[in-house]
């Protein structure tokens, strides 16, 4: 009996939030042939969960993700799954004109041919991040719950690798898994390692506190390495961000919550979660090389953070440049002229890729995110929950950016897209919303 496979014309959504495609099934033709019938909704949500999966392995450039990135921005829309609204429109404009203005201004970058690469990148992940938010917008709760946990795949496999290789594990992955002695698992740099493995720790830490006993169990044990492989990137700007968007979902947990049950479950897990932490910290901190290295790294003050040459001063030669050029000095123009390396800042870093308009733009992009992220909160549905991971975790990348340089970081796309489209989705309808909380 012969057997095809076959594909349904794609059927754009109605806007309406929580409605289901058929999955695949098998159904028997006129002419006696069986064949496989997958849905639109289906091939993309294995699309989207390929690409979050291998989000976290990023040796090279492109990456694996990448490549399937590209294969979501371009199959999404074909496939009729997606609903753009204002708020993922608006930014991506903006994104559009900052890369324009960027490539405008590498043509006075010291290297013209990777200036243009970095911005064509920028322009990439904004695409992706653009189609993301229109993928969620459709069907939210789902879809977000989707993203989330592949994501969360994606920073175990990660810290699998950190843990193969700091602890050597697997010896002959010390070099490929750890940094000058620091974890990196399948990131290229241990500092960013540490702050994807946020937004995972900080939906895991969520789930503890609101979902059912079974399930903020299982959460609890996933959390627990990511948190250990966050502490092995002694990644201080990853440390805070990550403490940064805890104390954020908590805060969120508290105001936005009406049920004292909901209070004694977030003082217990407070108190169980930090004696568990502590009790982990201190047994790390049992090993020398982790002892002395934590010791090194806890200081706010590093050698290589003062002086002319160091982080501030580099940041002080920056302001210096942008206030001079108000159309910028090109991408990585700093670098390779005025500082040994980047600003470290990625607000001042985005002032000279594309002067003072496109450095504008890029916080306004930025900042107009988080905020309505938050203003997004106000609805009391079934979104709130997603909303306060998504605007918690980014509020910490939002910080981490004044000592980094994090505009190709994906999880900073995924955020964003995350919020756009949880912000643009339709609330239930009302009687959608009776059942649920019944």
């Amino acid at each position: 009996m012969a057997s095809s496979i076959s594909f349904p014309s794609a059927e754009a959504g109605d806007g309406r939030a929580g409605r289901r495609r058929a999955p695949a099934r098998l159904h028997r033709p006129v002419d006696g042939s069986a064949a496989w019938t997958i849905s639109a909704s289906l091939l993309a949500g294995i699309a989207v969960a390929a690409a979050l999966g291998t989000s976290s392995i990023v040796f090279s450039e492109p990456a694996v993700a990448d490549i399937l990135m590209a294969a979501v921005i371009v199959g999404l829309p074909m496939l009729g799954v997606i609903r753009f609204g204002n708020l993922a429109i608006l930014n991506v404009v903006m994104w559009m004109i900052f890369v324009a203005l960027g490539l405008t201004a590498c043509s006075v970058s010291t290297n013209m041919g990777t200036a243009i690469t970095h911005q064509v990148v920028t322009l990439f992940l904004a695409l992706g991040a653009f189609v993301l938010a229109g993928y969620i917008a459709q069907d939210p709760e789902p879809r977000f719950r989707l993203i989330m946990i592949f994501y969360i795949v994606g920073c175990l496999l990660a810290a699998a690798a950190a843990f193969a290789g700091y602890f050597r594990i697997i010896p002959s992955a010390y070099d490929l898994f750890t940094n000058y002695g620091r974890a990196r698992g399948t990131f290229k740099d241990p500092n960013v390692l540490g702050a994807a493995l946020a937004p995972a720790i900080v939906a895991t830490a969520w789930a503890t506190l609101r979902e059912p006993i079974r399930n903020a169990v299982i959460a609890a044990a996933v959390c627990l390495p990511l948190c250990l492989a966050l502490l092995l990137t002694f990644s201080r700007g990853a440390w805070i961000s990550t403490a940064l968007s805890l104390l954020v979902a908590v805060w969120l947990a508290l105001v936005t919550t009406r049920r004292a049950s909901d209070f004694r479950r977030l003082a217990i897990v407070a108190a169980i979660g930090t004696g568990t932490l502590i009790a982990v910290l201190g047994a790390a901190l049992q090993l020398e090389a982790v002892q002395g290295l934590f010791q090194e790294r806890a200081s706010l003050d590093q050698s290589y953070d003062v002086g002319p040459e160091g982080r501030f001063g580099g940041q002080a030669k920056a302001v210096g440049l942008i206030l001079e050029n108000p159309f910028g000095i090109g991408t990585h123009t700093f670098r390779d002229t005025y500082h040994h390396e980047e600003a470290h800042n990625v607000y001042l870093s985005q002032f000279m890729n594309a002067g003072w308009i496109g450095g504008t733009l890029y916080a306004v992009s930025v900042f107009g995110t988080l905020a309505a992220g938050f203003y997004g909160l106000r609805r009391r549905n079934a979104l709130q929950g997603p909303l306060i991971i998504a605007t918690a975790s980014f509020a910490g990348v939002v910080f981490e950016g004044f000592v980094i340089d994090t505009d190709h970081w994906r999880h900073f796309f995924i955020l964003m897209a995350l919020i756009w489209g949880l912000v643009d989705a339709e609330p239930p309808a009302p009687s959608q919303e009776r059942r649920r909380h019944d």
